[in-house]
């Protein structure tokens, strides 16, 4: 108790105007910085006062072809996939985390907005058919971008971000010419049948409430079919522009073959695709 009166009396009594003006804000600044840490001190020794926030954040996970991870600087453009529905898109920090790691990493970035194949995704859980399902499947592709645009507007600085509707790219006459020579392929290649068919089983397993019976089996595994040999084919035509990178958070066993050369008898622009795959971990920072 003693000590902290004699230093008080020290401070009271002491005589600042042996100090200029330049030593005095100096002594000033020094003791501000002290203030500020004392109070940081007491407000952390409070766990009240403690809160945590989670976030994500994006790493590179793949490449494919392997043989270009070490060079995947030297593209400045990309295509962003929105899988509408996944907790990667629909949750805005899992979202956020991939827009700031693709702004650090690309000058241009195509969104592709999957609506209209979404719809197939509607027919499965939903069962809703045919128009009903094509029609809120673009209500949903409209209402991402609505949303979410200033997200991309806000965690952008270096890339430019453009917005691109699937539905809007299937009524281009390679879009259905690559669908066909897809729908051949699979009906004649072994490896790429089965390659498609694995990702169908994949696909329908997510999310699965109850069993089907077998007509309607038949028929789910029919639109999983057609969901992936229709964003091939969104794919191609995006390349055979010159979009020949791909960003995804997550793995596509099908596209990450197709990438590293394992299915050469693909559309030809479809050969030319590059995979990468994002890894989001989350994290925690006291706030």
């Amino acid at each position: 108790m003693s000590s902290h009166i004699d230093q008080e009396n020290i401070i009271e009594n002491f005589d600042w105007s042996q100090f200029s003006l330049e030593q005095l804000k100096l002594l000033q600044s020094k003791i501000s910085k002290e203030i500020d840490v004392k109070r940081k001190e007491l407000f952390l020794a409070n766990p009240a006062n403690i809160s945590l926030v989670h976030y994500y954040k994006a790493s590179l996970g793949q490449v494919f072809p392997y043989r270009l991870r070490t060079s995947l600087s030297e593209y400045q453009n990309c295509v962003f996939g929105i899988s509408l529905g996944n907790k990667n898109f629909v949750e805005r920090e899992r979202l956020k985390a991939c827009i700031k790691w693709i702004d650090e990493n690309f000058k241009a970035c195509l969104v592709l907005v999957t609506d209209s194949i979404y719809r197939l995704t509607i027919e499965i859980r939903e069962e809703l058919k045919d128009d009903k399902a094509r029609l809120k499947a673009l209500d949903k592709g409209e209402e991402f971008i609505r949303d979410r645009r200033l997200l991309f507007e806000q965690y952008s600085e270096s890339c430019c971000f453009e917005f691109r509707l699937a539905s809007e790219i299937e009524k281009q006459w390679d879009f259905k010419s690559y669908y066909e020579e897809l729908q051949g392929l699979y009906r004649k290649n072994e490896s790429f049948q089965s390659l498609v068919n694995s990702f169908a089983q994949k696909y329908l397993n997510k999310g699965k409430l109850v069993e089907p019976d077998i007509v309607d089996e038949i028929g789910q595994k029919h639109l999983a079919i057609t969901y992936l040999l229709e964003e091939s084919a969104l794919c191609a035509c995006l390349t055979k522009e010159g979009w020949s990178v791909f960003v995804y958070p997550g793995s596509i066993k099908t596209f990450e073959e197709i990438s590293e050369g394992l299915h050469p008898e693909v559309p030809s622009p479809l050969q030319q695709m590059i995979w990468v795959s994002l890894r989001l971990k989350q994290k925690t920072k006291r706030q």
